[in-house]
């Protein structure tokens, strides 16, 4: 289980929305967004590409950002949602929301596999990930980034991991029903044999047959007519 309480910073600028064209902005490494949430109107914001980048490698989307507009105070803030260009993959478009650390919000958290199940490393069976997230509920400071899911149990075909097996902080609601399978080790699949199909026997003779006999059923019809001439 990972609960750090890290915050990170990032320093934005303020904009107009028609201040400049998104496609002008990502030439100049700029990514336009916009914040809003808890007692704050909406307000448009540029950040740079370049540390927009940097802190959401390591914050994620459930990690706290204290956010600087400008000179004014920082605000306590989650990556909300990101948009990319599908080409470049680069982020085109960032929302910031808001949040109260008192008021407890709901979110998805990311499931990550940790260890090693000991059938699937003997080659033995095959590790399924059937699920990659939960969600859950939970203050703003005591949302985890990410939760472990550990599969050195796993050491039989057929074990399954359940969300309730999951490692979950007591100050956290799971809220993905806890009967749902997380992982489990299944049998290597068989890899299928394809037959050669079987040579007729007498095919080539009986072709070579019927020309044979198509070729003195002809000299015979040549012999009887030279006869009755």
């Amino acid at each position: 289980m990972v609960n750090e309480h890290k915050t990170y910073e990032l320093a934005v600028e303020s904009r107009t929305p028609e201040k400049q064209a998104s496609r002008k902005m990502a030439h100049e490494g700029l990514v336009p967004g916009v914040v809003y949430g808890h007692n704050v109107p909406a307000e448009s914001i540029q950040v740079t590409q370049r540390e927009l980048d940097r802190v959401y490698l390591r914050s994620g989307s459930n990690s706290l950002v204290d956010l600087r507009i400008g000179g004014t105070s920082a605000r306590k803030v989650f990556i909300h949602d990101v948009q990319r260009d599908p080409r470049t993959h680069n982020i085109r478009h960032v929302d910031f929301l808001v949040v109260n650390l008192r008021e407890e919000i709901t979110s998805t958290v990311p499931l990550t596999i940790t260890g090693e199940s000991p059938i699937v490393a003997a080659n033995v069976g095959l590790l399924l990930t059937l699920l990659d997230h939960v969600q859950v509920r939970a203050l703003p400071m005591d949302l985890p980034s990410v939760i472990e899911v550990d599969i050195t149990g796993l050491d039989e075909i057929g074990k399954t991991i359940h969300v309730s097996d999951l490692d979950i902080p007591g100050n956290v609601t799971l809220l993905t029903p806890e009967d749902e399978a997380v992982a489990k080790v299944v049998d290597l699949p068989v890899a299928e044999v394809v037959e050669e199909p079987e040579a007729v026997e007498g095919a080539e003779e009986g072709a070579d047959t019927t020309e044979g006999g198509a070729g003195e059923g002809a000299a015979e019809g040549e012999s009887g007519s030279d006869g009755n001439s």
